[in-house]
């Protein structure tokens, strides 16, 4: 997890970096007031399937964790990084997400919610062989 906070544009954001440092993930315009998975911090590392934010509609001001847009959706985008230069530069790699969406819809992880707490969480755990053993990662129950 190599971002997570507040941004004008995106609202609440989250911003994952690839272990390859090849690929950044970022999604936003989360939810306001709980954008995030309950225990999730800026360092973590995560895996495909974990609940890490909910969908929203912050963004598009300068004052913190306000909603200016009308319509609860995910922004998703994907930066592909060839060279450390490219990262902030004008050189810039953006892929259109959404043409990978159906594919992502057909292989999603199953879900459920812990009615005590309110959170989702995956149903089956999964082992990322890129992940270090030892990571300090968000408890998948």
């Amino acid at each position: 997890m190599e971002a997570l906070g507040w941004n004008r544009y995106g609202g609440w954001r989250i911003g994952i970096r690839s272990f390859d440092k090849k690929r950044y993930y970022y999604y936003a315009h989360l939810r306001q007031n709980r954008p995030y998975a309950e225990g999730l911090k800026e360092g973590d590392y995560v895996t495909a399937g974990e609940v890490i934010g909910y969908m929203g509609h912050t963004g598009y001001s300068d004052t913190e964790n306000v909603n200016n847009i009308e319509t609860v959706h995910l922004h998703v985008g994907l930066q592909l990084i060839f060279d450390e230069s490219q990262k902030d530069g004008n050189n810039e790699i953006w892929i259109d997400f959404y043409q990978l969406a159906s594919f992502l819809n057909a292989n999603r992880a199953e879900v459920v919610r812990d009615e005590a707490t309110k959170e989702w969480d995956r149903k089956y755990d999964m082992k990322d062989p890129m992940v270090p053993e030892k990571a300090d990662s968000v408890s998948v129950q």
